[in-house]
Order: structure tokens, then C-alpha cells, then sequence
């Protein structure tokens, strides 16, 4: 298994490398965070690492620093530069310093992959390459020693021969003029070596010595003290038969290590020798040498012919190990003579294409007219620019033709070999297929200029185009184009009550429709939630954006059914022309933004062209905003009460609980002030619930410091807004159980719009409040679109009837009509009626023939700050001189 090092001073990302990704692909990893460590660690491990992914800024040093270390200390470690930034000059010093790659930081694991295993490739390649050629310089060596020995040479043999020689069969050595003797103790498997000279017959032994792999892969170092044999460990015994030759053993060195021994035969003394089975004597020099039975004297001729053949074996072996590694590397590699024009294409090569090793030739061509023709004359520029010298490698993604007809993407890296003079002689490198990382990349792109739920253009993709758009129409003074600006009508609601899917069905539903009714040359984008922005290109006037923009409101309420859901579906809409001389895409659809919510405000389901005085207003909204959040902290709000009475007994029956706001700058602030911005912003939830709070506080205070007050009753609205939030019914049972509130004695009055917009759960959140004993009311009924028998359905104990109903009552018979309808159908489902805004005593009458229980308005009283209350109450409940009747109230 390889081991790869990480250098890398971000240990989130060395960390997930080391510990997740290398592991992953089936490496061993090692891990620094500086230079000087990596420095350190590199020193002591050199062999054992075979890659080091290399960060480009350390803390104590740069990348390159490290690797021109590594230069000078001639330790070379195969590199892939890893850097979050970085630039051509950077490169170029990387390759130059022999990195491998150069990637960035936000590089995907798959291509972090291939460029691992690249690496490693060219790593094996390169050493093989280094060891061949040590092995030829050995050789050289070896046979220049033996070009000097002469005649003499009886044999002569590489360590690994010497042992084989030895495990295999072993001579007898019994006289030797200069050498040594080598003994091994049977009991501890020791070799121990005596120096021998001139050594007489009757005094050489031999040591039972088994011939065991024990001996296999023993090196015995030069310099070392010799130890002789203590004691015999075994009986000794005398030969019976011997061979008498005298050997000078000469070892042979390249760069401090041994390459092998020469034996040289100085004697033609000889006598027949016949070995005993268990017994053998060896003779070795420094390092290891034999005494080859039957030696003999060779003429220099036959030495190096079989000096030689050895050398071509080697180089035999070599070749044969490259060819399987080029067979087994998954880069296809190829090899260009410059000189001959030829190309050697690997196996692998030809198989990425589809072809068998005989259907290509050794020709360029075959390359060059695969590559397709939009790509040709750059590859050919990069190949150039390196032969060259202009470029540090050369480097190419570029389709090429498979054999079935189609194109895969290719990545061609290579090196140029060159002479003394710096020509270059010949270029080698690999090809990798990255088709699957290049269609990777494109569905990247993609995504990143696509929105994911509907396959239209993003935020992105349409700046870009707005940017164009803009660009042209500052060349062409012709030249007009238009934004339009479309938010969905109630689209939040659709989405809570029939679940993100069918929401985003109704997305993808409207983004089909949009590109039906537009030109090719017209762009439709996404921007998020249910907001969709058009560009119209090259229009005529404005009349041809309010054409599609009436388009666009027909296409809507034809997507009114959807997977069995009748839904009604309209949209607001802001429209900007580019007369208006605009600069940048942020600019246009600012004040597209600002005019489609202007449409929202208008009613919805309507377009609006932006003018400037849409932006001052806004401006001025944005402003108020700001003032209304620190409004809560600073303690501006202000309540009001307004009295409801009876009319089947004159009395006041309760108060209803109306929000001010003491605005420091602005002065005294009425709720149509600010009540529409509090909701849009969602501030409304904090006021509402600090409005039941101080309400229901200031009720208590009037009961303790007032006596023989009647039970009389709080009504406080709470908007749509707070009917969705999810902890309404937990937070008002809260403040009625912090404050001992009497919870029959309040009235929570919802609009009949809020109590329409999420049926399902408005109706269990109201029947929850209807538990704790809380009275539900609509408020301003007669303004919705909802009809009684609808509202039936609802826990509900009262109507309050609009006041537009009430201002015409004693002037237009029909409105008197529909009220009597109103009051009729409402006790007929077991509700009260409560009518609103009375302001004169026709009005009154009227609604007491009608039937209706309670009123409230300016005829009764308007609404009052908590001192003229407690007055009211003082006058009516406690000194009883209140007027009569009970609408003089705000009088007196």
C-alpha cells in the first residue's frame, strides 16, 4: 500500500484527507502542518513515502520553498501543489521544481483521484527509469574491472548468485593463499569469518553445516571486525578428498555498495575433490565470494560475452516490467519520436478509443485527425508552445473521436525530452478520459445557473443577461427592453395547507406556463419562493409589457386546477422599462420589486409600471420599518378603548382594545398608519401579543380601583399572521393564566380574510381557544369574499358588520336589505351580530329594528386613553350621572 503525506496547514482539510479520502481510495497517509515539519518528516521517511500533496502557503514557508529543500538535500518526493489560490507564474515555478499537479483547493474528490493515481504512475515510471540506469552504470563498472583482470579470471558472480550458489550446493576450499575462512555455528545459525593464509593440508577442517535458507539475504559489510569461531561446536573432522587452488578475492564497488567479488586464480595446482554430504567449507571476501568447483581459466572474450548476456537480460527484465506497467496503468500512454515523426501508442491508448492493438498505426495522424475540429488548431498551439520551451509541460482537454463515431473528452499531458543543445528529441505523456468529470463539470455549470425545482434560469443566469441587456442598449438608442417582476397571490398559504409538494408542482406548473406565452429571445428566471422575473428583449413600448403581463394573469387562472385541487391562483406584478437609464441588474430589479408590491397593495392580481414616486415611497416605508422595531423596545405603543354597548338594554357591555403609537418624530399615529407594515414584516405578532397583555392589565387595574364595576368584557384582534403561528393557542392560555384573566370575558376578533386563508388549521386553532372559554368574533365581515353558510363551518360566537354597511343603511334600501340578511342568517346559526362604525342616531334605530344585540362607534363614544376610561367609568358606574342615553357617553 503507498503512502502519501499531506503538508497542509489547514488541518480542516488535512484532517479530511488524511483521515477520510486517502484511506478511502487505499492509501496510508502521514500528515504535517508546517514546513520545517514536513521538512523533518520527509528526512526520516524518504523511502517509505511515495506522494506528498503539497499546500502552496504554509505558516514558516511556502510550497516551493519546501521543494526547492528537498532539491538541495537531493531528496526527490513526487508533489501535488495544493493551494486555494494561486496564478501562471506560481505554476510554472511548480512544475519546474517537478510537482506533478497543480490543483486547486475546491477540486472534486474524483479528479483529486485520478490525479493521485497520475502521479504515482509517472512516479513508478521515472524510478524504474533511475534504477535502469544505475543498474547500466554497475554494469559498466563491473565490466571495466574485468576488462583490467586479465586471463586470470576464474569466476565471478552478482550477491544474489553467490547466494543462490551457496543455498544450492556449496564447494570445499581447502587451501587458499589470501582469503578467508568462513565457519557457521550450527547452534546459533552465526557466520563467523577467520582470515586464512597459506594454510597447510593436514590442518583444514571441515564444520557440519546443513545448507539451510538461513544464509539467504546475509550481507556481510566491509570494515566490520571479523570475529573468529569460539570453540567447535560441533566434532571436527578431516576430508578425505580435496581440491588445492589458490583465490585473491577482489570486490567490486559502485557509490559505497558492493556489486559482487571476482575470484582470481593464482595457483594450476589442482587435485580431484569428492564432498561428503553434511560437510563444506566456504571461502568469502568482505562481502561474499565462492570458490566455484571446477574453476578454471577464461580468455576475456568469453568473460564479457557472458558479461553481456547478463546486461541484456537485465535490460530484458526491464522492458518487460515497463510493458506491464504501461498495460496496467489506466492513462493511455504515448511515446513521439521528433525526429522520425512516429508514435508509439500503449495498448491502453488504443483502447480508450475503442481499437484492438493492430487498428492504429505508429502514424501522428492518427491522433491529429481524431481530434475534433473545433479543438485541433488549440492542441496544436500547446504542443508547439512546449516543443518550444515556452510552456514548462504540455498539458490539453480536447474531444476525441471513438471508433463508434462519438467524442470523449481527453486530458493529454506530456514532456519534451531534449539534447545539449536544447532541442527537443522526443515528447512522452498520458491520456486520461475524463468524459464523466467533463459531464460532472456541465452539470455543475448547470446547476449553477438554474433554479433546481423548476429548470428556469437563477438569480445568477438572469443578472448576467440583465447585464448584457443593459450593455446594448447603451450602444443602441434604439434599442428597449423590460422587466417584469411576478410574485404569486396567496402562494404561502397553498404551500402550508397543501404541503411543499403540490407547492412546488404549482411552481413548475406556472414556470411551463411563463415559457408558453414568451418569445425565444425572452428569458424567464426563478429568484426563490414563488417570485419569477421576466426579461422582454428588444420591445417596441410599453404597451408590449402590459400585453404579456395580461397574458401572464390569463395563463394563472387557467392553473387553477392541479392533481385534483381547485386552487385560485393570481399574482401580483411590477414592471420597469429600461428608459429609465439604468446601470446595473441590482438597479432594475429593485424598483421591479418595488413596483410589484406596490400591485400587491393595490389589491393584488394586478400589474403596476414603477415611477420614482414608488421608490420615495418606499424609502420612506423602509424608514418606518426601522422606527417600528425599536418602537416595542422604547415603549411607544400606545391602547385605546373604545366602548361597545347593548341595545336590548342599554349598557356598556365591554371595550374593544385599538393600538396607537406615540411615533417621537412623526408625532400620534393612527393604525392605518403602520399596521400594514407591521405586517409584512411580522412585527404584528410582538404587537399583538403586547396589546392582550397591557389590555387585559389595564382592565384589572380599573376592577381594583373602581367599585361595583360589572364584569364587562375585552375585545382585542389578532391578525393573520398570529392565527398561523403555531403557538398562539399555548401563548394566550399563558398570559390568561400569568395575569388571572377571566377567560369568558375575552373576545379575540380575527378578519374574515385571515379566518379564509388556511382553513384546516384555522378552524382547530379557534376551537382550541374556544376551550379555555375565549369568544371567537369576526371582524369587518361583508369586506372577504366568504360567504355565511362557508363561515359556518367555523367555531365562531359573533359577526361584527363592516362599517361600509353601516355608513349607508338609512340612504340605500338594498344595503339595509343585506344587513337585515346578514343579522337573520347569523342568529340563524346560533351567532351574535355586533355592528361597527354607527355614527348617528338613524343608524342606530335602524339596526335596533333589525335586531341587531350590540353597537359601537363615534355616536357611542370614539376610542379613549385609559385616564378618560376610568372617567367614563367613574361617571356610569360608580356616580351614575352618566347621560341618557348611553350613546351621549363621549359627551359630557
Amino acid at each position: 500500500m503507498e503512502t502519501i503525506l499531506v503538508l497542509d496547514d489547514n488541518r480542516q482539510i488535512s484532517d479530511f484527507l488524511v483521515g477520510q479520502v486517502l484511506p478511502s481510495l487505499g492509501y496510508q497517509t502521514m500528515a504535517a502542518y508546517d514546513g520545517n515539519s514536513g521538512l523533518e518528516l520527509i528526512r526520516q521517511n524518504h523511502k517509505f513515502i511515495d506522494l506528498m500533496i503539497l499546500d502552496l502557503q504554509l505558516p514558516d514557508m511556502s510550497g516551493l520553498d519546501v521543494l526547492r529543500q528537498l532539491a538541495q538535500e537531493g531528496l526527490n518526493v513526487p508533489t501535488i501543489l495544493f493551494t486555494g489560490h494561486g496564478s501562471v507564474e506560481v505554476a510554472v515555478d511548480a512544475f519546474r521544481l517537478g510537482v506533478e499537479d497543480y490543483l486547486d483547493k475546491g477540486v472534486d474528490i474524483d479528479v483529486l483521484s485520478s490525479s493521485i493515481s497520475r502521479a504515482l504512475t509517472e512516479s513508478r515510471l521515472r524510478k524504474e527509469t533511475e534504477r535502469l540506469t544505475v543498474q547500466l552504470q554497475d554494469q559498466v563498472t563491473w565490466l571495466t574491472v574485468l576488462s583490467k583482470v586479465g586471463k586470470s579470471v576464474t569466476s565471478s558472480l552478482d550477491n544474489d548468485d553467490v547466494l543462490k550458489r551457496i543455498v544450492e550446493a556449496g564447494v570445499l576450499l581447502t587451501r587458499a593463499d589470501e582469503g578467508f575462512l568462513a565457519l557457521l555455528d550450527h547452534a546459533s545459525g552465526q557466520l563467523y569469518l577467520r582470515a586464512v593464509k597459506n594454510i597447510d593440508e593436514d590442518i583444514i577442517k571441515t564444520v557440519r553445516m546443513p545448507v539451510t535458507d538461513s544464509l539467504t539475504g546475509m550481507v556481510i559489510r566491509s570494515g566490520q571486525a571479523f570475529r573468529s569461531s569460539q570453540g567447535e561446536a560441533d566434532p571436527l573432522k578431516v576430508s578425505t578428498g580435496f581440491l588445492v587452488y589458490s583465490l585473491i578475492h577482489v570486490p567490486l564497488m559502485s557509490k559505497g555498495q558492493p556489486l559482487g567479488v571476482l575470484a582470481v586464480d593464482n595457483r594450476t595446482t589442482r587435485q580431484s575433490f569428492t564432498p561428503t554430504d553434511e560437510a563444506m567449507l566456504i571461502s568469502l571476501s568482505d562481502y561474499a565470494s565462492v570458490a566455484i568447483e571446477n574453476a578454471g581459466l577464461y580468455d576475456r572474450s568469453q568473460q564479457e560475452l557472458n558479461e553481456r548476456k547478463r546486461v541484456e537480460m537485465a535490460l530484458r527484465e526491464s522492458e518487460e516490467r515497463y510493458a506491464l506497467a504501461v498495460r496496467g496503468a489506466n492513462d493511455g500512454i504515448w511515446d513521439w519520436n521528433l525526429k522520425t515523426g512516429l508514435v508509439h501508442y500503449s495498448p491502453r491508448w488504443k483502447a480508450m478509443l475503442g481499437y484492438t492493438e493492430d487498428e492504429i498505426s505508429d502514424k501522428l495522424d492518427e491522433w491529429m485527425v481524431r481530434i475534433h475540429p473545433d479543438d485541433i488548431e488549440k492542441v496544436k498551439k500547446e504542443i508547439t508552445a512546449h516543443i518550444k520551451g515556452l510552456t514548462p509541460h504540455f498539458e490539453s482537454e480536447y474531444r476525441l473521436r471513438f471508433k463508434n463515431g462519438g467524442y470523449r473528452w481527453m486530458l493529454s499531458r506530456g514532456l519534451a525530452v531534449r539534447d545539449a543543445s536544447d532541442t527537443a528529441t522526443r515528447m512522452a505523456g498520458s491520456q486520461t478520459d475524463m468524459t464523466d468529470r467533463k459531464s460532472f463539470e456541465q452539470r455543475l455549470r448547470y446547476d449553477a445557473l438554474h433554479d433546481s425545482v423548476t429548470g428556469l434560469f437563477n438569480r445568477q443566469a438572469l443578472t448576467e443577461r440583465l447585464k448584457y441587456s443593459i450593455d446594448r442598449s447603451r450602444r443602441r438608442k434604439d434599442y428597449l427592453f423590460s422587466v417584469l417582476y411576478l410574485d404569486l397571490d396567496r402562494f404561502k398559504d397553498i404551500n402550508d395547507s397543501l404541503g411543499h409538494a403540490m407547492g412546488d408542482q404549482l411552481l413548475m406548473a406556472t414556470a411551463r406556463m411563463l415559457e408558453a406565452i414568451l418569445r425565444p429571445t425572452d428569458t424567464v428566471a426563478r429568484l426563490g419562493g414563488d417570485e419569477f422575473v421576466i426579461l422582454l428583449d428588444d420591445i417596441n413600448d410599453i404597451t408590449d409589457a402590459t400585453r404579456v403581463a395580461d397574458r401572464i394573469h390569463a395563463g394563472l387562472r387557467n392553473t387553477s386546477l392541479l392533481n385534483g385541487h381547485e386552487l385560485f391562483i393570481s399574482a401580483s406584478i411590477g414592471i420597469v422599462v429600461s428608459t429609465t437609464g439604468y446601470t446595473s441588474p441590482e438597479d432594475i430589479l429593485r424598483d421591479a420589486d418595488i413596483a410589484m408590491y406596490r400591485a400587491k397593495s393595490q389589491g393584488k392580481d394586478r400589474y403596476e409600471i414603477f415611477d420614482a414616486m414608488m421608490r420615495d415611497r418606499i424609502m420612506q416605508r423602509l424608514a418606518l420599518e426601522t422606527e417600528l422595531r425599536l418602537a416595542l423596545e422604547r415603549n411607544e405603543f400606545r391602547v385605546h378603548y373604545q366602548p361597545i354597548i347593548s341595545l336590548h338594554d342599554p349598557q356598556i357591555l365591554g371595550f374593544e382594545a385599538l393600538v396607537r403609537w406615540q411615533n417621537p418624530t412623526r408625532g400620534f399615529m393612527m393604525p392605518g398608519d403602520f399596521i400594514g407594515v407591521a405586517e409584512d414584516t411580522g412585527l404584528i405578532i410582538a404587537m399583538d401579543r403586547w396589546v392582550l397583555r397591557e389590555s387585559i392589565r389595564q382592565m384589572q387595574e380599573w376592577d381594583r380601583t373602581l367599585q361595583d364595576l360589572p364584569p364587562l368584557k375585552l375585545s382585542v384582534n389578532i391578525s393573520g399572521k398570529q392565527v398561523a403561528q403555531a403557538d398562539l393557542v399555548e401563548e394566550v392560555k399563558l398570559i390568561i393564566e400569568e395575569t388571572g384573566w377571566d377567560a369568558q370575558r375575552l373576545n379575540l376578533e380575527i378578519t374574515e380574510s385571515a379566518v379564509m386563508e388556511n382553513y384546516i388549521n384555522t378552524v382547530e386553532i379557534l376551537a382550541k381557544l374556544q376551550t379555555l372559554g375565549i369568544q371567537i368574533q369576526v371582524d369587518d365581515f361583508g369586506m372577504g369574499y366568504s360567504s355565511l353558510s362557508y363561515l359556518s363551518r367555523f367555531p365562531l360566537n359573533a359577526l361584527k358588520i363592516d362599517r361600509s354597511f353601516i355608513n349607508a343603511l338609512e340612504k340605500d334600501t338594498s344595503q339595509a336589505k343585506i344587513v337585515q340578511a346578514i343579522v337573520t342568517m347569523t342568529h340563524g346559526l346560533g351567532m351574535e351580530v355586533i355592528a361597527e362604525g354607527v355614527e348617528n342616531e338613524a343608524q342606530l334605530d335602524k339596526l335596533t329594528d333589525l335586531g341587531c344585540e350590540s353597537v359601537q362607534g363615534y355616536l357611542i363614544a370614539r376610542p379613549m386613553d385609559p385616564s378618560h376610561v376610568r372617567d367614563l367609568l367613574q361617571r356610569v358606574f360608580v356616580d351614575h350621572v352618566a347621560s341618557t342615553p348611553p350613546w351621549k357617553l363621549n359627551q359630557g
